[in-house]
């Protein structure tokens, strides 16, 4: 199953690190490690406010499908409309950070929020 094509009505993007390791020495000289070229750690969290039940439960039906947290997948273009790749997306896999949160506003309006940590692969 495919990750829900809805356009969320706001998004934070955490941009991630280069990995590496700090040493300090005893004398307060600090010593930096740098373990490859990719960025690690993106978070990013999506809100979806004031949709219909149906739509509501694509992300749960989807995230049942990933295996929760377990599984990575692809993002559909929908989740990134309006932004660009100069805000250091540049991964194609994510996955659920944890288990999305659904907010019932009215009968049969729901708003969801979906927190998910880029996967390098």
């Amino acid at each position: 199953m495919t990750y829900p094509t809805l356009e969320p009505t706001s998004r934070t993007l955490t941009l991630g690190q280069a990995g590496q390791s700090a040493f300090t020495a005893a004398s307060g000289v600090e010593t930096r490690v740098l373990f490859g070229s990719l960025v690690i750690g993106q978070q990013l969290e999506l809100t979806y406010a004031n949709i219909t039940e149906a739509e509501a439960r694509l992300f749960d039906n989807h995230h049942v499908s990933v295996r929760g947290t377990f599984g990575s997948f692809p993002l559909p273009s929908q989740t990134f409309a309006g932004m660009s790749a100069a805000f250091g997306v540049y991964v194609n896999k994510w996955r659920y950070a944890e288990s999305p949160t659904i907010e019932s506003v009215k009968n049969g309006i729901h708003t969801v929020s979906v927190s998910l940590i880029a996967v390098t692969s």
